[in-house]
């Protein structure tokens, strides 16, 4: 019966030649990993206030477009969960209408939410310079 041994040490070697150079010739190990190009939302601000006993609250953020070209019709869904229980109290969208984000741009949004807590950024739509529709799948939790 055959040993396995050379076999083995074949693919070894050819598992690390490959693994160490690219088909250009330029080392892999030197080439960083680059971040996807998206739209994002980078900050956000819930807060709430209570007149007259009855509470209201105001999300607030900011988007930035990472994209090389202009995004339109940003659409931005949200979480927002109790702060003691980790519980969903509310999920919701709102949508950039009439409004165009520069490459490098940002632009606010604004949502009145029926609802305070921990917001949590899920899901970022846009609709991009090639017309068509792109996203983000963001799952980034804002502490308040």
């Amino acid at each position: 019966m055959p040993s396995l041994r050379p076999i083995w040490l074949c693919g070894l070697l050819l598992t690390t030649s490959v693994g160490f150079l690219s088909l250009d010739g330029s080392p892999a190990i030197a080439r960083r990993r680059e971040a996807p190009k998206v739209v994002r939302v980078t900050d956000v601000q819930l807060q709430s206030e209570n007149i007259a006993g009855v509470w209201y609250h105001r999300l607030t953020g900011r988007v930035r477009n990472e994209t090389a070209t202009p995004a339109r019709n940003v659409q931005i869904y949200y979480e927002i969960y109790d702060p003691t229980s980790q519980r969903l109290l509310e999920a919701g969208s709102t949508q950039l209408r009439n409004r165009v984000i520069n490459s490098e741009g940002e632009a606010e949004f604004l949502v009145i939410p029926n609802t305070g807590g921990h917001v949590k950024i899920t899901l970022v739509e846009w609709l991009s310079g090639d017309r068509e529709y792109r996203s983000f799948q963001q799952m980034q939790e804002f502490p308040q």
